[in-house]
């Protein structure tokens, strides 16, 4: 008998046992999280810049600048603000337009970075007009219709020393802050209506581990994880214990440009402007965001800004900014660049601006099918020192008779595509950025076709 009750007792333990293992299990399998992932340009090729998120009711919406053009006309020429929204963070879908004619900036390619939230059943978007000044736009729905809040500036230009605007809007307790400025940052209150300041701005100190005050560049972000406020400025950041600071400078953050985070199923990520087509028609990333156990944040050994280290065209969704300057038509159709020739030395050109850094490219491949009877191409380069004045001046035409040109055999009456390759140190001169290459992609012959399906710098 006491064996009969030793042996149900232990059948009872084992039964107990399967079913917490089976628990467990099944609390693990709940628990656990989708990969974190990672997207070079979640819209390709369509002058996204400055991304702002915000996520609501599971979908994740982005308002972005637009840039106006890849001819490079001026000094980041902002025509309009996006709306875009995603369920999964990969596939995502156009609202509406922001135009800035609809606030007192007026019809003028002035939209620069901003931030959106909302309060109380309202959506605010907070806007720059350019670096000058800072606005509010105001609407029922987050997807919009927007309008103007005061028809002036909130952040009107003198409010503080630097230029009041890139505003960053964090929030606390249910109480909404400020951040904006370029060099110095300065903090404020919002008012409950959104249309003014409940405390004066103050400076926000930014210092080396030493004590040095330091400078940042435009557009602060903010976030806060655990006790840490963490202020991220371009491919740097710093944290503080206290939302005011003083804030100590870390070092560096992911490569990119504005940043904008935001939390998803666990995981905290980035968005980050890159320089897709060049520096003046650029797109955004997105790429999670992890810790060290002291709250530093890790920086993975092969993080980069895209499109680094070299510049690949490949004509997937566009003409990606090739421009025929002579000699042959220019197109693009089922993913590939193509052209009819009608004169000798027909010359193509990528858009302007293109900003890649010549001490991280050795090389070039073109992945090209000749329909003549020319038996070489041509390439050329167009490089600029990062000084001076750099970003306000030669955003005009390249003369490219005047620059010196790689030859190139290739063969005649190509059936399919072929690959060629050359180094880049076959130019006498190479300068810090590569700013614009053109091909003549059949030399020397004044009839025929073209097609190229890829060029890749690397």
């Amino acid at each position: 008998m006491k064996l009969n009750i030793f042996k149900i007792l232990v059948l009872v333990a084992i039964f107990y046992s399967c079913n917490q293992t089976k628990k467990n299990i099944k609390i693990i399998s709940e628990t656990k999280t989708e990969k974190p992932l990672s997207i070079d340009v979640i819209v390709p090729e369509h002058g996204m810049a400055d991304p702002h998120a915000w996520v609501q009711n599971d979908s994740l919406y982005v308002i972005c600048g637009h840039d106006e053009s890849w001819e490079g006309k001026g000094s980041f020429r902002m025509d309009r603000w996006e709306v875009w929204s995603t369920g999964d963070l990969k596939n995502w879908k156009f609202h509406r337009n922001i135009l800035p004619k609809d606030t007192y900036i007026g019809d003028q390619p002035n939209c620069w970075a901003g931030d959106i939230c909302e309060r109380d059943g309202k959506y605010y978007w907070f806007f720059s007009n350019r670096n000058i000044d800072t606005g509010v736009m105001v609407a029922n729905e987050i997807t919009g219709e927007y309008k103007d809040l005061l028809g002036k500036p909130l952040l009107p230009k003198g409010i503080v020393p630097v230029h009041p605007y890139d505003p960053e809007i964090y929030i606390e307790d249910d109480v909404y802050t400020i951040c904006f400025g370029s060099g110095t940052y300065y903090m404020a209150t919002l008012a409950k209506n959104m249309k003014s300041l409940d405390t004066e701005p103050k400076d926000i100190i930014i210092q080396d581990k030493n004590g040095n005050r330091l400078n940042a560049e435009d557009k602060p972000t903010l976030f806060k994880r655990n006790d840490w406020y963490y202020l991220v400025y371009g491919s740097r950041y710093s944290m503080s214990k206290n939302l005011y600071g003083p804030y100590e400078f870390q070092g560096d953050f992911l490569r990119g440009g504005h940043t904008s985070f935001f939390d998803w199923k666990g995981q905290k990520y980035v968005l980050q402007e890159n320089h897709d087509i060049s520096a003046f028609y650029r797109g955004a990333s997105l790429k999670p965001v992890n810790f060290n156990e002291d709250g530093t944040i890790i920086i993975p050994a092969d993080d980069r800004m895209y499109p680094e280290p070299g510049r690949p065209f490949e004509f997937k969704n566009s003409t990606m900014g090739w421009k025929a300057l002579k000699g042959t038509t220019v197109e693009f159709k089922d993913g590939k660049l193509k052209g009819t020739i009608s004169a000798k030395n027909a010359v193509i050109r990528s858009a302007p601006w293109l900003y890649t850094d010549t001490k991280l490219c050795s090389k070039v491949t073109f992945n090209i099918k000749n329909n003549s009877n020319a038996n070489q191409m041509k390439f050329s380069i167009f490089t600029r020192n990062k000084s001076g004045d750099f970003w306000r001046t030669e955003t005009g035409e390249v003369d490219w008779d005047s620059k010196e040109w790689v030859t190139i055999p290739i063969s005649a009456n190509d059936t399919e595509f072929k690959s060629y390759t050359i180094n880049l140190n076959q130019f006498k001169e190479i300068n810090e950025r590569l700013m614009q290459v053109a091909v003549q992609p059949a030399a020397n012959i004044d009839s025929g076709s073209w097609e190229i399906e890829e060029i890749r710098i690397e």
